[in-house]
């Protein structure tokens, strides 16, 4: 009873340690720095975003100035000077007029405290300020397109790790068959080989064959701990001791498809990749997300174009003070501007933006375009690999059916001494081989139908 409640509770914690795919794709998305980066992007945008609406905004400012003036110029701005009076026909009176350059100010002060609200509002700026706002807007589009995009590529880089986790599993346990069946038949032919009845080059085939898959079992070891390391950067868990390990996978779920793609002709494979080609230019991120850019492209030249154009503004200034108190008690005035400010001659600077930006709004149209007819074209790629991947998993169920046949016909034919140890081994191997064959095709098929799903938006 205690060792089956010893197996009860190790089964236990073996299935809390395991994760279904789902689960690693959200635990990605949650704590993987570098998508976790793309989504501060994301904010940054929108922010950038709030701040090109304030352009449109006035801009308040209170102004708060204390000018003091040198003894030499107070003391010469304070002094009275006299002033001859004339008459009518020009001839001194004989009379003076004290005169003071303080007093035709309304007063000198040696410290002059000057308090203002100043007000601008920009009516026209050669549409820079609307244009702006539009690239900000286009802007925040596309870095809410580029985090959908590092998404799709973060579940699969998930589902890639994943799987080849899993891979690397089964490929261990077949790995262990082998070398166990490598020692087994080892231990039968050097028992026949001391007895007199076999060859010792027998014994050494099998003894190199143990070696080889010793070998081969070290190499997928290595291997799962090597993707293991990526596999924790990918969840997010560097600095965790506990790390989920994918669950299994049942391949039955999988065979209707695997039979569709394995059995489709040429006419159904040219409508469907017609079908997932329109679907990916309708939701594939980054195909809209270069769109976004040419529009920014050309937003940019428009930009260059309202350069030439006038600029308007308006500036209302409120003077609350000037006098030698900071006490808000001194003479106040206001003034409204119009400002309106035509470029005439910008020594060529306008002209070479305007072809400059012409310019690079073609290069990235051609690039994008460019960029486009990749992305489709890795779509229509895919979908031939998954054809692909699907017919291979077929093939290898046909050649591991026939080499387990073949290795339980020499299996019986050698205990009977009618075949020798050399078809026995190579029987092995084949055997082997068709299983691991068989293992890698199904998963390799599951992970083209990810690398589909990158492309397309189902």
């Amino acid at each position: 009873m205690r060792v089956h409640g010893f197996l009860i509770l190790l089964l236990i914690c073996n299935s809390l340690s395991a994760i279904s795919l789902d689960e690693a794709k959200k635990m990605a998305e949650e704590n993987n720095k570098y998508f976790l980066s793309q989504k501060a992007n994301l904010n940054q945008a929108k922010w950038n975003e709030y701040n090109a609406i304030t352009n449109f905004l006035p801009k308040f400012s209170l102004n708060e100035t204390a000018i003091r003036l040198d003894d030499n110029t107070y003391n010469k701005a304070i002094q009275t000077a006299q002033i001859p009076v004339f008459n009518s026909n020009g001839i001194p009176t004989g009379d003076y007029i004290p005169f003071s350059p303080s007093a035709m100010s309304g007063g000198m002060y040696r410290t002059t405290y000057t308090t203002q609200l100043a007000i601008q509002q920009p009516i026209f700026n050669g549409g820079k300020i609307l244009i702006g706002y539009q690239i900000a807007k286009l802007v925040k589009e596309q870095a809410l397109l580029n985090l959908e995009s590092g998404k799709n590529d973060l579940n699969y880089q998930v589902a890639e790790t994943y799987l080849n986790l899993l891979k690397l599993s089964d490929v261990k346990k077949i790995s262990e068959k082998a070398l166990a069946s490598s020692k087994s038949h080892l231990k039968m032919v050097t028992d026949k080989y001391e007895q007199g009845i076999v060859k010792k080059s027998d014994v050494l085939q099998w003894k190199v064959k143990g070696e080889n898959d010793k070998i081969a079992l070290e190499e997928v070891n290595n291997s799962i701990e090597i993707l293991k390391t990526l596999w924790k950067d990918l969840l997010g868990l560097k600095n965790s001791d506990n790390l989920p390990m994918p669950d299994e996978i049942d391949f039955i779920q999988y065979e209707n498809e695997i039979e569709k793609y394995a059995e489709i002709t040429e006419e159904e494979i040219d409508r469907e990749i017609d079908k997932i080609l329109t679907q990916a230019e309708i939701t594939n991120p980054d195909i809209k997300s270069l769109e976004i850019v040419k529009k920014i492209s050309k937003k940019g030249y428009l930009i260059a174009k309202g350069n030439f154009l006038p600029s308007i503004n308006l500036q209302f200034q409120k003077q609350f003070e000037s006098d030698d108190k900071l006490d808000f008690d001194g003479e106040d005035s206001w003034n409204l501007m119009a400002v309106a400010s035509f470029p005439i001659f910008q020594s060529g600077a306008n002209l070479t933006n305007l072809k400059r930006s012409k310019y690079e709004y073609l290069k990235t149209k051609l690039q994008l375009d460019d960029a486009k007819d990749k992305i489709l074209m890795g779509t229509k790629n895919s979908f031939y690999n998954l054809v692909t991947k699907a017919k291979k998993v077929n093939s290898a169920k046909v050649a591991f059916k026939n080499a387990k046949e073949n290795h339980k016909i020499l299996n019986d034919l050698y205990e009977q001494g009618m075949v020798t140890n050399t078809e026995l081994l190579d029987a092995e191997i084949i055997l082997f081989n068709g299983e691991m064959n068989l293992t890698s095709a199904y998963y390799d098929y599951i992970l083209a139908k990810y690398n589909l799903n990158k492309f397309i938006k189902e």
